[in-house]
């Protein structure tokens, strides 16, 4: 059986998967992330920074003294956000080319939104109608599928964009906060596609925001992927969450919810109020929680296609 390797370099996460696939079955190995920012600074610099490279070149360096126990017959790499928005994003490439062998395609909003909903959707019914959302560092992409068609929005919406750009104190601050509920809900509405004729059965949520607000709302001590996936979170919930997080700074954070990456504790509030916002704008009162995402729907996508 052969096994494969899928990394994304994501505005606020480097991932790796490693897995093989056998009938149209997913056989994960070992699936890893750690928090690189590579989105920060690019909002008023315009480049992704030396020292965010600095962080993702020891993110990969880890990934592939696992990939390299392994014996992988081919290793696929996405960029997205930041990659997409930086002008320097051809200089990053070589690096990684040169560093690593590395090639990195830098894929489009679509191209993104069609992978992540293609891994999201393994271990879902195919016959449901379907809204799915996958908040990252950069943007966040919306997706619907039914039988007929699928139509993707990738708004210019993510944790560390925003924390950047409208939402920077931790506790939060009133003012900002209204700027940061009033610039997602323009952006939504601007550059959203027209949800209110949408009839979907079911709402899914993919990435690290949801997955760590599932673990959080099952009371989690440590993370374990095995018990967020398929749970159900609440919009009467992610509310009440909310309004505590919002007191709390990084340090609280981390104190009071054990199960959270601590590095996530600066991003999760914006998080959690972005997928708010778009519980409220898309009439959604509960959402389940996918473990699967862009990475396994790039390994479905190279291997099966």
């Amino acid at each position: 059986m052969v096994n494969y390797a899928a990394l994304d370099f994501g505005s606020n996460s480097t991932r790796v998967l490693i897995a093989s696939v056998e009938n149209g079955e997913i056989n994960k190995i070992s699936k890893k992330h750690i928090v690189t920012k590579m989105a920060e600074g690019i909002s008023s610099s315009g480049d992704i920074s030396e020292n965010a490279l600095t962080r993702v070149t020891e993110a990969v360096s880890i990934f592939f003294e696992e990939i390299n126990k392994h014996e992988v017959g081919g290793t696929f790499a996405v960029g997205t956000s930041a990659m997409r928005d930086s002008k320097n994003s051809l200089e990053i490439k070589k690096y990684i080319k040169e560093k690593f062998n590395l090639d990195i395609e830098v894929i489009s909003g679509t191209e993104e939104a069609k992978l992540t909903l293609d891994g999201a959707l393994y271990d879902f019914p195919e016959d449901q109608r379907t809204i799915l959302f996958d908040i990252g560092g950069g943007s966040t992409e919306v997706i619907y599928k039914d039988q007929q068609t699928v139509s993707s929005t990738s708004y210019q919406l993510g944790v560390v964009r925003i924390s950047e750009e409208a939402l920077p104190s931790r506790p939060v601050v009133d003012g900002e906060e209204k700027r940061a509920v009033e610039l997602i809900d323009s952006l939504i509405l601007k550059d959203g596609m027209n949800f209110s004729s949408f009839d979907f059965t079911q709402a899914i949520g993919t990435a690290g925001t949801f997955t760590s607000l599932a673990a959080i709302s099952l009371g989690l001590e440590t993370y374990d992927n095995e018990k967020t996936h398929l749970h159900t979170i609440e919009k009467k919930w992610l509310k009440e969450f909310y309004y505590k997080l919002r007191k709390l700074n990084p340090e609280e954070i981390i104190n009071q919810y054990s199960c959270l990456d601590p590095a996530r504790s600066t991003t999760i509030t914006p998080g959690v109020l972005i997928a708010l916002k778009l519980m409220e704008n898309f009439k959604i009162n509960k959402l389940v929680i996918s473990e699967n995402d862009i990475l396994e729907g790039l390994i479905l996508n190279k291997v099966l296609n």
